[in-house]
């Protein structure tokens, strides 16, 4: 395997926090929307006329508990995410690139917002990156 597709595959990791998140935020806008739905059954938009009787209710509560029982576990997974990568990064050497690499993926900043912060050009904060990544290890299955 070249250089670009081990870094490919790192960046993919580094990145499998930010995409635990997005996946737990969906689950949290489906509740959020099953909620409004139950509330405000007019604001559908479907046209069809609703009544309302106790198995809209029990199917709702039956609904619902099956999307929180999902959103928990998206955030935790999101969590342990954090958490491995974390400990990836903290493993590194390099000082300057730890911080590159935890700005980047672990609290999502953009290249101008990483390179203000640090005082250094965008060119030089995406250099110490691609150092960076070079020098990441992906941490095996398992170790802590």
């Amino acid at each position: 395997m070249g250089t670009w597709e081990e870094n490919e595959l790192k960046k993919q990791y580094l990145n499998g926090y930010k995409y635990a998140r997005m996946r737990a935020k969906r689950v949290a806008e489906q509740i959020q929307q099953l909620r409004l739905d139950t509330m405000f059954p007019c604001l559908r938009g479907d046209g069809m006329p609703r009544g309302s009787n106790q198995s809209d209710l029990s199917d709702y509560m039956e609904r619902h508990d099956e999307l929180m029982e999902e959103l928990k576990k998206e955030e935790l997974d999101a969590v342990a995410q954090y958490t491995d990568i974390h400990r990836a990064i903290k493993r590194m050497q390099d000082e300057e690139e730890k911080e590159i690499l935890e700005r980047k993926y672990l609290m999502q900043k953009s290249w101008e917002t990483i390179a203000e912060e640090l005082g250094i050009s965008r060119r030089t904060a995406i250099r110490i990156h691609g150092n960076a990544l070079t020098n990441f290890k992906i941490p095996k299955v398992g170790t802590p």
